[in-house]
């Protein structure tokens, strides 16, 4: 009555510390759970006996009071009960993947940059492929294609990219009119976000921006050396007196929506350093992402990992100064919905590229993500063709957490779906196969996340 015998403890629960608070996830349900020490030991002592709660209780009596022990077993047993513990997989959960309809385009509308950042994954903007700006016909035949893709879907997304999209404003506008026109026609309702550097923000871009709800995500890696360091311009010089003003001025023109993305790369590891700059800057909505791929200048590598682990709790500590002082900072690889959480195709496969979500060049060439412009073994079709290429979609589709072995007992598997496409590719040639170095990285953001969920609810 009393065991949990053949349960797959490593598979199903999370048990960590972190600083002095004891944390389960309960994986299936997605409970969390503060424990004190006697509870703590109890589910450690459970593990250890494969579920026995006698045995498991027994190791406790020399250290804790008889009563207690007991009580605890009996509310462990209590959540077991309610469903928020050692629960299992819901096999009633089924998705088929390839069902799903695009929803989502990247314009890549330049295929230049005014920039030379060293560690740019796009080789400074061209994705080795031709150089060039898109021209408004390919661009309303990608809203048009998207159209066609996704009836039945009401809400459609853009993403304007590059290379330097402020390169090319004028179909950026163009564009942005002619699908507000086709989508009032078709009943569909489409939502704008800009990638840019910044340099070209000016106040006349930003009026646009604010009147068309456009979101933008712009880029700073930090700290003025930080950022020159890397965020160079085509003459040399760095980018920071001149990215960091007008990101200034388009946070207080107060977008629908804005994130200030940075990179940290090996050489530079203290990134919690540049949150707290970029947050003393005035920037509340922020990210910073490792440079991850094969071992290079700028990938984190293994023997980094130690590190970096360290650098996020020290992140975690920021971020709960500034939610302590009322200025609560947004950081995205922190926000976690464990009320609603993620929709079951995130949950599964971690993004939609390939299937919901696709890329188009400047020539109209179609990819199933812009980390995979110009990998010709990623080529899909053109516009022109008005069709895509099934065989990588269905490779896309099947790239879940159901076909990943070394995911299926990942206790963080619902918070990244088997991990980005691209980063397993690059790291392994496949992309079914996980990065492991970016696994580790993403395991500890999702334990500090916790914690800091955990933290505001006390």
């Amino acid at each position: 009555m009393f065991e949990l015998v053949n349960y797959d403890f490593s598979t199903n629960i999370h048990l960590y510390k972190f600083k002095e608070t004891n944390i389960l996830l309960d994986v299936n349900s997605g409970a969390v759970h503060i424990l004190d020490d006697l509870a703590a030991r109890l589910i450690y002592n459970l593990v250890k006996y494969q579920g026995d709660f006698y045995r498991a209780m027994e190791d406790c009596f020399g250290l804790y009071d008889m009563d207690e022990v007991t009580e605890t077993v009996y509310e462990i047993l209590g959540l077991w009960e309610d469903g928020s513990l050692f629960t299992e997989k819901d096999e009633s959960f089924v998705l088929d993947f390839s069902r799903l309809q695009i929803k989502a385009l990247c314009l890549n509308v330049a295929h230049l940059c005014n920039m030379k950042c060293e560690y740019c994954f796009a080789s400074q903007g061209d994705f080795n492929t031709k150089k060039g700006l898109m021209s408004i016909e390919v661009a309303q035949n990608a809203i048009d294609f998207l159209l066609a893709q996704s009836q039945g879907r009401r809400f459609l997304e853009v993403d304007f990219f590059g290379g330097e999209p402020l390169l090319n404003m004028s179909v950026i506008e163009q564009t942005v009119h002619y699908a507000r026109r086709r989508g009032a026609e078709t009943g569909q309702q489409f939502n704008f976000t800009l990638t840019t550097n910044g340099v070209l923000l000016t106040d006349v871009i930003m009026d646009f921006i604010i009147a068309n709800d456009i979101s933008i995500i712009l880029s700073l890696d930090g700290r003025r050396e930080v950022n020159d360091r890397h965020r160079i311009l085509n003459n040399g010089q760095g980018s920071y007196d001149i990215v960091l003003p007008h990101i200034k001025k388009a946070i207080a023109r107060n977008p629908i929506s804005y994130y200030v993305r940075g990179t940290f790369t090996r050489n530079n590891l203290a990134f919690s350093q540049d949150v707290q700059h970029m947050a003393e800057q005035g920037i509340k909505s922020l990210s910073m992402e490792p440079a991850v791929g094969p071992d290079g200048e700028f990938s984190i590598r293994r023997e980094d990992l130690p590190e970096v682990l360290k650098e996020y709790e020290k992140l975690t500590e920021v971020l709960i100064n500034y939610y302590d002082d009322g200025h609560p900072l947004e950081f995205f690889h922190f926000n976690l919905d464990l009320q609603k959480g993620p929709c079951l195709a995130k949950r599964m496969t971690g993004c939609g590229a390939g299937t919901e979500y696709l890329v188009i060049t400047p020539e109209g060439d179609i990819y199933p993500c812009h980390q995979f412009v110009g990998h010709s073994e990623f080529y899909m079709g053109n516009l022109q063709e008005n069709h895509i290429d099934e065989n990588i979609g269905k490779i896309f589709a099947a790239n879940h957490l159901e076909n990943k072995t070394e995911c299926t007992r990942c206790w963080a598997r619902y918070f990244c779906g088997g991990g980005c496409h691209a980063n397993n590719y690059f790291r392994n040639q496949d992309i079914s196969m996980p990065d492991e170095i970016s696994c580790e990285m993403h395991k500890k953001r999702v334990e500090a996340a916790l914690y800091m969920e955990v933290y505001k609810r006390q």
